[in-house]
């Protein structure tokens, strides 16, 4: 069975012993090339990575819920009584304006 069919049916040691098969080989070059001490590094880059990774997915989730969904939401329901439309048809547009708003953000203010 595949990664995501035995994540489905609820199977996930088998999952992950499925796959501890395909990273036996890496681990076993680490080791022989580096030693232990290599492997440990090899460990510590791998959750370096992954830390990162999720702390940029946090920061973005508050970037688009505080720039993004809560300003849309605001704006589409004081807009809903100025103009003729409702808040639910007014949504889509005032979030599109907002995710535009948070691209040019993060690009006027990247570094390099």
């Amino acid at each position: 069975m595949s990664l995501l069919a035995n994540i489905q049916n609820g199977d996930i040691g088998r999952a992950i012993a499925e796959q501890q098969q395909n990273l036996d080989p890496i681990r076993q070059y680490i080791f022989d090339h580096f030693g232990q001490n290599g492997l440990y590094a090899a460990y510590f880059l791998v959750a370096a990575a992954v830390l990162l990774l999720a702390y940029k997915v946090v920061k973005l989730s508050f970037h688009l819920m505080l720039f993004v969904a809560l300003p849309a939401a605001i704006s589409a329901f004081v807009l809903s009584f100025v103009l003729p439309f409702s808040f639910f048809y007014l949504l889509p547009a005032t979030a599109a304006v907002f995710t535009l708003g948070l691209v040019l953000r993060h690009v006027a203010y990247s570094e390099g």
